[in-house]
């Protein structure tokens, strides 16, 4: 494996292809949910177009190959959110919700100048569905005139980008791996058959994920507390509900918008393992470590309650995206919640 990723072989190929054909484009944009390994992907991408050995693959262990992976080769330049609130304020980085022109105008002056000693000057740019409508169009003159020296890449996590922008990338959409590509990576990593099927189920095909979680055990005590203090809201009064609602509402306006996307994928998860469950299809549930309580919900509600918080729950995070009134479509979900039983 020269470019070490599991999976996504047909991606690879496609690049690798693209580097011996000596077809590779002047940008690309590779999409996928987080976790998938998108930055990952753009790093050996990257690897391999300046790769010393010239073999269209990565060897990962050339001089350039190593800077590029420790992030200080002068002509690969990485930006994102995190790099744009670099040097800011807490409670102003906090507020960071766009990439801003200002991040572009930095790639540009980069761009201006011919590679230092590799063969192609490549920039990465994370979170390239966060670019503001006047960053958008500052990068699209880029990809309109870019220089016969330059590689862009674009990672994003949608390709919710100007039409114009994806157009002129050669686009990669990442898919989720199968759940047993997942588990039999975590085994390989000396994790326990059960945990490993578990954690694999939970990624939804996100090794990225799967991996990180493996690295953090508190963040899944964390997940664990969060889907039992959300299936306690079923047995607590509406205020509870409401309390619920104007606190992930705080966190949204707060700059943690990730964190509360997250408790709602966790909560559809749930609502989404019931009506399996209820269905019959028992062995495609996420939440394999809840069997027990599974069964036992998909007796206490019907299957079109259980339906109708999926649904509630993914409209709710659409509205969010569209810029919704966080604490009222966070109520709207609570509000739906079949509660007793």
């Amino acid at each position: 494996m020269p470019w070490q990723i599991l999976g996504h072989d047909w991606a690879i190929a496609q690049l690798k292809h693209n580097i011996e054909a000596g077809t590779d484009a002047h940008a690309y944009l590779i999409s996928g949910v987080p976790g998938i390994g998108k930055a990952l992907l753009a790093l050996r991408f990257a690897q391999a177009l300046n790769c010393d050995e010239g073999h269209g693959e990565p060897c990962l262990t050339c001089r350039t190959c190593r800077r590029i992976e420790r992030g200080n080769h002068p002509d690969v330049r990485i930006a994102s959110m995190a790099t744009q609130a670099a040097g800011l304020k807490a409670d102003e980085a906090a507020r960071q919700k766009e990439l801003k022109i200002a991040t572009i105008r930095a790639w540009q002056n980069d761009l201006s100048l011919r590679p230092y000693e590799a063969r192609r000057r490549i920039l990465i740019l994370h979170d390239a569905e966060r670019l503001n409508e006047e960053a958008s169009n500052a990068m699209l003159k880029t990809l309109e005139e870019p220089p016969s020296y330059a590689t862009l890449i674009l990672v994003a996590n949608s390709t919710d980008l100007l039409p114009t922008i994806v157009s002129r990338c050669r686009v990669l959409r990442l898919r989720p791996l199968p759940r047993r590509e997942v588990a039999a990576a975590l085994e390989a990593r000396g994790v326990a058959a059960s945990d490993a099927a578990t954690l694999a189920a939970w990624s939804g095909g996100r090794i990225g994920w799967a991996i990180q979680m493996l690295e953090q055990p508190e963040a899944i005590a964390h997940r664990d507390e969060q889907l039992e203090s959300l299936l306690a809201l079923s047995q607590q009064g509406v205020s509870a509900g409401l309390r619920w609602a104007e606190q992930r509402a705080k966190e949204y306006r707060g700059g943690e918008q990730a964190t509360v996307f997250a408790w709602l994928d966790l909560w559809q998860s749930w609502w989404r393992d019931v009506l399996l469950v209820a269905a019959g299809c028992p062995e495609s549930v996420i939440n394999l470590d809840r069997q027990a309580q599974l069964a036992q919900a998909a007796r206490r509600y019907q299957a079109h309650q259980a339906y109708t918080m999926v649904t509630k729950i993914n409209q709710a995070a659409q509205q969010l995206r569209e810029n919704g009134n966080p604490q009222l479509v966070l109520e709207s979900v609570v509000l739906q919640l079949p509660r007793g039983g």
